[in-house]
């Protein structure tokens, strides 16, 4: 019995019940013993003045007394005949028996005193153990009060095995998933506080550059070639808001799990050359050399669209921080525990102390030669290759080389 509530009050019911059976017990053998004593006193008064009167009749009557005689029905028939001639019948009630009355009438106080005692106890045990099982409700009544009124300070404490220990259990692990929602509520409203504040931010220069570019606009004065300039400027700025919205987006969706990745075994390979083929230009234009000794196939467990969209923004990353004429170094290493994606460049570099910070949103590196970037294709990147239940990590040295590795795990 795992219930300790009601495995105490069965074990002081039990109890209880044991004392009343030794009571009765005793009031019973106590009975039995007067009643011996009066018998005895009576049957020795009678016997005594039959021998007086008839002495020679001793033996006989001690004989009748101890049940020693052959013919004892004749004169118990006989005696009953005599009684009825007093008036005294087997029938008639106890209180018409002085010797017998006496002791029924002393035997059922006994009875009935123990009966009060006990129910008294018994009571007394119940009171006791359900006003402890109520005072233990009230006590985790009056913690959820506390919990919904947001104190979560509350102590829910229950030493003892028993479905109030479960209870308290349970209400220990509602306080702290109640704990946990309210401040995930709290840092995402925050976040949401500071992630608006940072689009707006970001939002504000390109803005702010097409409305000053509108009014050079609607300047007369201005020559043909002047207006296709200003007009360039804002597709620029209009193209870099466009950029940041979709990608803020897609976060956003990854993060509410409102997107669903098809993760199917593909040639990761083949995913890496169809991204080099969309960089052809970004690559032409700043000589950059591709260090990438492709083997044929390599299998990954992969959503090879979003796979795409993380590794272009990955080497587009790579190529705008690199030297013009210098190297990116692409590795694929398959083992059967897992399969590892490198992907570095030798341009600027990360500061050490800015390392840690540049795969949150709108981060970005101070004194970094992209002036126009969001700060938000690095978050895309860990965002999705999360979402593929892999690894990341990045090592850099100002000035020297940045390195993103991506690991697969293959169970």
């Amino acid at each position: 019995m795992k219930n300790t509530e009601l495995k105490g009050y069965m074990t002081i019911l039990a109890v209880l019940l044991s004392l009343f059976t030794i009571y009765q017990f005793i009031a019973h053998q106590l009975f039995y013993d007067a009643l011996k004593r009066e018998s005895i006193a009576t049957w020795g008064e009678i016997t005594a003045r039959l021998v007086e009167q008839n002495p020679e009749n001793e033996a006989e009557i001690m004989k009748v007394l101890t049940s020693h005689v052959s013919n004892s029905s004749v004169y118990q028939e006989k005696g009953r005949e005599l009684f009825r001639q007093y008036g005294l019948y087997e029938d008639l009630g106890s209180e018409l028996f002085p010797l017998l009355n006496k002791h029924i009438s002393s035997h059922n106080q006994w009875i009935y005193w123990g009966l009060i005692c006990f129910s008294l106890m018994l009571l007394g045990a119940s009171y006791m153990q359900y006003k402890m099982v109520f005072h233990k409700i009230r006590q985790l009544t009056s913690s959820a009060k506390k919990i919904i009124d947001g104190d979560y300070s509350v102590v829910i404490n229950e030493n003892k095995e028993g479905d109030l220990a479960k209870l308290a259990a349970s209400f220990r692990s509602m306080k702290n998933i109640i704990r946990k929602s309210m401040q995930d509520l709290l840092e995402e409203k925050e976040f949401l506080a500071q992630m608006l504040q940072d689009i707006s931010h970001q939002l504000k220069t390109p803005l702010s550059t097409i409305s000053i570019y509108n009014e050079m606009l609607l300047n007369a004065e201005l020559s043909r070639q002047q207006q296709v300039q200003l007009l360039q400027n804002n597709e620029v700025q209009i193209s870099r808001m466009n950029v940041l919205i979709q990608n803020l987006l897609k976060v956003a969706k990854i993060d509410a799990n409102a997107i669903s990745f098809d993760r199917e075994p593909a040639n990761l390979v083949e995913t890496i050359d169809e991204v080099l083929d969309r960089l052809t230009s970004m690559i032409s234009d700043k000589h950059i050399a591709i260090d990438w000794d492709a083997p044929k196939e390599i299998v990954v467990a992969h959503d090879k669209l979003w796979m795409q969209e993380a590794l272009l923004n990955l080497l587009k990353n790579a190529i705008e921080h690199s030297k013009p004429s210098s190297t990116i170094m692409i590795q694929v290493k398959d083992t059967p525990i897992y399969t590892e994606l490198v992907i570095q460049d030798f341009g600027e570099g990360i500061a050490p102390e800015e390392l840690s910070h540049i795969f949150d949103r709108f981060y970005k590196a101070t004194g970094s030669r992209k002036q126009d970037s969001t700060g938000i294709g690095l978050a895309l990147v860990k965002a999705i290759i999360e979402a593929h239940h892999a690894l990341m990590k990045v090592e850099s040295e100002k000035d020297s080389f940045t390195r993103f590795t991506i690991t697969f795990m293959k169970f």
